[in-house]
């Protein structure tokens, strides 16, 4: 069961943490599942993300625009 109330703003920038960091794929994972059971992401973006998460260094946006999946949300400050 997805919980849709779930407090999205803070993970959307969580998926687009800087490469190279320590942990920062496992971080990059946990944003992204939070978006995903906020239903905001869907199963195959979630799924680029566990594969990219033990790699701090690999880039799952690329591997999601070679998939042509869509990007995660940023975070608007307007």
């Amino acid at each position: 069961m997805r919980m849709r109330a779930w407090p999205t703003a803070p993970m959307t920038e969580g998926v687009y943490i800087p490469l190279g960091l320590p942990g920062s794929g496992r971080h990059r994972y946990a944003a992204a599942m939070t978006l995903y059971q906020a239903g905001v992401i869907s199963e195959a973006v979630l799924e680029v993300y566990r594969i990219c998460s033990p790699l701090d260094c690999q880039d799952p946006l690329s591997l999601l625009l070679e998939r042509q999946l869509d990007l995660p949300p940023r975070e608007r400050h307007d």
